[in-house]
């Protein structure tokens, strides 16, 4: 477990650097409005759910505040927590008194034990970016039968209460890259890469696609399961290519799956398709860059971990909070890559964000 006072530093994200180095996958960065950004692009979100009151978790501050994460295992994930913790520590440090944090790195039953731990430390509020575990829904209801308040952080968690999900809308998200294939590829075999079902979200995502691709006899479709890594997008589409060297349309989970499957298009000397359901990291963006991909990607939407900690004012302020937060995120196109992709910053870096250049310099400038 990690404690940290309110006030301690924004430059938290140094300690990443070696990861960062290590994992593949993430990308460019839109800054707040008083540093260099990005304007963004409007793109549809879901209707907002209905405010329900949060009274009886009213308490006065400073707070002390847990988080029982999943473990920092992708870049996407880095930057998630980068936010949440510049929230916590800088930009409303003074609502807050301490911030403990513990990872599950991925084990479930960790998780349902961090989740205790946390309550044992007496948090006034817990922030859960889940495990879609049996352990885990049980730990969340008991912490939230104890009187604390839970806010689940991007993963949906079967059977479990909360005061309030902040979350993207994956099976939105999966609609709108199938609709914009169907647009670009009139009929041929079509690769839907899908992540691995880690937290529930690649099964929204699934039926968003599904449901854009509904009606097209003339498209073939095949699915491939990997996890956000590019080698193991990589190793895949080689996989798929043995089958039939052809692909008219490439549908894929995010950039770093992008990233994959490009790479080893490139590698057996075969045409690139139009991509689909790309993002904004820096690595995809590279990738596109240098091969001339024409696609359509919508932000990762890492940013919704600031969110969480506003949420978590307004909760233990007792002000009313929607029952269920999406996330925005922002279209993107071959046409905006020269305006987003950063040569200086590490392939990690992700374009829509809201934090200060310091925390960017320091978590993905490469070492001199």
């Amino acid at each position: 477990m990690t404690r940290s006072k309110s006030g301690i530093g924004g430059n938290n994200g140094c300690g990443r650097r070696e990861f960062l180095r290590l994992v593949a996958g993430a990308g460019i960065s839109v800054l707040l409005p008083a540093c260099r950004g990005v304007l963004p692009l409007p793109s549809p979100v879901p209707p907002q759910q209905a405010k329900v009151p949060t009274e009886r978790y009213k308490k006065p501050g400073p707070w002390r505040v847990g988080r029982a994460g999943l473990g920092d295992l992708s870049a996407w994930l880095v930057m998630l927590s980068a936010h949440i913790e510049y929230g916590f520590k800088e930009k409303y440090r003074d609502s807050f008194q301490e911030y403990l944090a513990t990872s599950a790195n991925w084990d479930a039953d960790k998780q349902a034990l961090d989740i205790q731990s946390l309550l044992a430390e007496g948090v006034d509020l817990l922030l859960v970016d889940p495990l879609n575990s049996p352990m885990v829904v049980s730990a969340v209801n008991r912490a939230l039968q104890s009187g604390v308040p839970v806010v689940l952080v991007s993963g949906d968690l079967e059977g479990a209460g909360s005061a309030s999900w902040v979350t993207t809308d994956e099976e939105g998200r999966g609609g709108q890259s199938a609709a914009w294939l169907t647009q670009h590829v009139t009929g041929g075999r079509v690769l839907v890469l899908q992540s691995e079902p880690a937290q529930g979200s690649q099964k929204a995502w699934l039926r968003g696609v599904q449901r854009g691709l509904a009606g097209r006899s003339e498209v073939e479709v095949e699915v491939a399961s990997c996890f956000w890594l590019p080698a193991e997008a990589k190793a895949v589409t080689h996989a798929a290519l043995e089958r039939t060297p052809s692909i008219a349309g490439l549908i894929v989970n995010h950039g770093t799956m992008a990233q994959g499957a490009v790479e080893a298009l490139v590698e057996r000397g075969l045409p690139i398709p139009p991509v689909a359901g790309a993002d904004d990291s820096n690595g995809w963006l590279r990738v596109a860059r240098q091969h001339n991909v024409r696609f359509f990607g919508l932000s990762g939407g890492a940013n919704l971990g600031l969110r969480c900690v506003e949420l978590a004012i307004d909760v233990l302020s007792g002000r009313p909070v929607s029952a269920l937060l999406y996330q925005p995120t922002t279209a993107l196109h071959e046409t905006d890559i020269e305006r987003l992709y950063r040569p200086d910053l590490t392939d990690h870096y992700w374009a829509i964000h809201e934090l200060p250049d310091r925390w960017i310099e320091a978590m993905f400038r490469p070492p001199a």
